[in-house]
């Protein structure tokens, strides 16, 4: 037969420096997450297309 006992079972609980730096990773985590889809949604709104500038136009080849 099983023996009944009656102990009583706690589950380990973290230390509160354990939880704050938990906490804080979590909180960075969530702002890069931010600024990330910040940068791609703003970069999703330019144009894909730009107006060539001066210093992109080769020149002309000289017929020498």
């Amino acid at each position: 037969m099983t023996p009944n006992t009656t102990t009583t079972r706690t589950p380990h609980t973290a230390q509160m420096p354990d939880v704050e730096q938990l906490l804080r990773d979590a909180a960075f985590v969530l702002r890069m997450t931010r600024r990330v889809n910040n940068e791609i949604l703003r970069d999703a709104a330019e144009p894909s297309y730009r107006t060539p500038q001066l210093a992109d136009l080769t020149p002309a080849a000289l017929g020498v």
